[in-house]
């Protein structure tokens, strides 16, 4: 039963990680979908609603990874765990690509919302209205640039802080305080940078109306983000 136990424990993790990254990239693509100019800030309290449950994803990742790191011991099965982690980010922030894809998923996560949490005079009669643009700006400015390398830099620092504690924490087990430390600071770090400097510059685009090209640049550079850390675990691991 343990064996069974801990199996089902290590596809879980990865997947929550997965789960609440993807909400997190996800939340913008439903702030440029929904389109509803009677009732913007309803609608917005349910995308926030949806925005905070990554954070329930994390709280059931921690403990599953501190678990693994502190009791199971085997080396093999953390880098695996954070690997895939990363991986399934990848391939769950992929088909945001695709416009259909996203808008279907955004009428159907804001539908079940409204039905699960709307009071009764929201829930007659909701009808969803959707961003009918699905065209990009293709070219790339100066200031694009400069958005992508950012967007990466505070992606992979959040990234880092999230996983990789715990493949370091296994070879001193003596600091993991000093390194849950030095993981919150770089947390944090990333968090305010994409608070701070990410998201307005994306609400501001919506607002004018644009932001399909921003969104674009976001989910490339989290999936750049993600696949230069299996890149580096896979250095770290092999060496």
């Amino acid at each position: 039963m343990q064996s069974i136990n801990t199996k089902i424990l290590f596809i879980i993790a990865p997947l929550m990680y997965a789960f609440s990254i993807f909400v997190d990239v996800f939340t913008y693509h439903l702030k440029y979908n929904l389109h509803d100019a009677k009732n913007y800030r309803y609608l917005f309290s349910l995308i926030n609603v949806f925005q905070y449950s990554a954070r329930g994803f994390i709280l059931v990742f921690v403990p599953i990874m501190a678990y693994y790191t502190e009791s199971i011991k085997d080396e093999t099965l953390i880098w695996e765990m954070i690997g895939l982690a990363h991986l399934l980010v990848i391939l769950f922030i992929f088909p945001l690509y695709h416009r259909e894809y996203s808008l279907f998923l955004s009428k159907f996560i804001i539908t079940r919302l409204n039905q699960l949490l709307g009071k009764k005079e929201y829930k007659k009669d909701f009808v969803v209205n959707l961003n009918p643009i699905t065209t990009v700006e293709k070219q790339w400015h100066k200031s694009d640039f400069l958005f992508f390398a950012f967007s990466l830099s505070a992606f992979l620092v959040y990234g880092f802080s999230m996983t990789f504690l715990y493949y370091i924490a296994y070879y001193y087990p003596q600091r993991a305080l000093t390194l849950s430390s030095y993981s919150q600071i770089l947390n944090m770090f990333g968090a305010m940078c994409i608070l701070l400097f990410l998201d307005p510059r994306i609400m501001v685009s919506i607002d004018n109306g644009k932001g399909l090209k921003e969104l674009n640049i976001l989910t490339t550079s989290r999936i750049v983000a993600h696949f230069i850390l299996i890149v580096i675990l896979m250095v770290i691991v092999w060496n």
